[in-house]
């Protein structure tokens, strides 16, 4: 751009310039801490604009709203500047908000866009909790575990078990506790290739259902976790977890899972692990231990 363009947009663009386009393409990734917001520009309407985006943000979770009151619980602006993404931060978990984004300059505003935003759940172990803790669930990169918590009276007799390709189904003595899609796709045969048992719970508060359920892996088995499921039921209502902070876990420590066959799959399941070639039983201070796991991966190694 020429010296004297900038000086036309910088002085004339409220006389030359026109009112710009809204944004195209508004997209919200959400995070269990945060939303990242992309959007890309709209049709030029004047070579003379000189154009910002505005991003504002409000709470839409009926309990914040009412927390905060009519005077803070609506748009409030975070974000002004030429570039197409921004980054809501230190957001809290399962949270509701409202987002939306417009563009300005000298000649007027576009109309905004906006788009409705949920932050994630935060993973336990490689799973979660469904809402009021109806289930939980976790998760390898071929089986899919749930835990339903039934009434104490509960006889293996009154369980019905449910199982498709995209759909589970659970219910007690007639009554529904869990149903809808699945967050992926599971092997069922005619029988169902699936096992459950109906057991105490650990803690003494009852009995629960534990379900197995095989998932459909399609080529070869992933440990990324931006590929893993991040729901069980894929309906709403239902929250999704936040696979970026997934970690495999195994015997309540972080390790590598114990069926991966070469270090590209460790690397993929545990991205902030740190790999050197380095003999790290004569490193000071380091004994190697890897305790089982080490031995398993050691046998599997191509």
């Amino acid at each position: 751009m020429d010296t004297c363009h900038k000086l036309a947009k910088l002085f004339l663009g409220g006389v030359l310039g026109k009112p710009p386009s809204a944004p195209n393409g508004v997209k919200v990734v959400e995070r269990c801490d945060g939303l990242e917001v992309r959007w890309a520009s709209g049709a030029p309407t004047s070579r003379y604009n000189s154009d910002v985006f505005v991003v504002e943000l409000a709470p839409r979770s009926p309990k914040v709203v009412e927390a905060l009151g009519p005077a803070f619980s609506g748009f409030a602006e975070f974000h002004r500047g030429s570039e197409t993404k921004f980054s809501f931060d230190k957001l809290g978990s399962e949270q509701e908000f409202a987002v939306r984004v417009r563009c300005e300059n000298a000649a007027g505003a576009s109309g905004w866009v906006e788009v409705s935003a949920r932050t994630r759940q935060v993973p336990t172990k490689c799973g979660g909790t469904g809402p009021d803790g109806v289930y939980t669930w976790d998760q390898t990169p071929t089986e899919v575990e749930v835990t339903v918590p039934a009434p104490p009276d509960t006889t293996p007799r009154q369980v019905s078990v449910t199982v498709k390709p995209r759909r589970l189904e659970i219910s007690f003595a007639g009554v529904v506790a869990v149903a809808g899609a699945l967050g992926g796709e599971v092997v069922c045969g005619e029988d169902g290739d699936f096992e459950w048992e109906l057991r105490e719970r650990e803690d003494g508060g009852g009995k629960e259902l534990f379900i197995t359920i095989e998932k459909r892996v399609r080529d070869v088995v992933s440990y990324d976790p931006a590929e893993q499921w991040d729901c069980l039921v894929a309906e709403d209502g239902h929250p999704r977890i936040d696979t970026a902070a997934l970690r495999w876990f195994r015997g309540y420590e972080w390790r590598p899972p114990q069926d991966a066959s070469n270090v590209d799959e460790v690397k993929q399941a545990m991205p902030d692990m740190r790999f050197t070639d380095a003999d790290q039983t004569k490193m000071s201070g380091r004994d190697g231990e890897l305790d089982d796991w080490g031995d398993k991966w050691n046998k599997n190694k191509r």
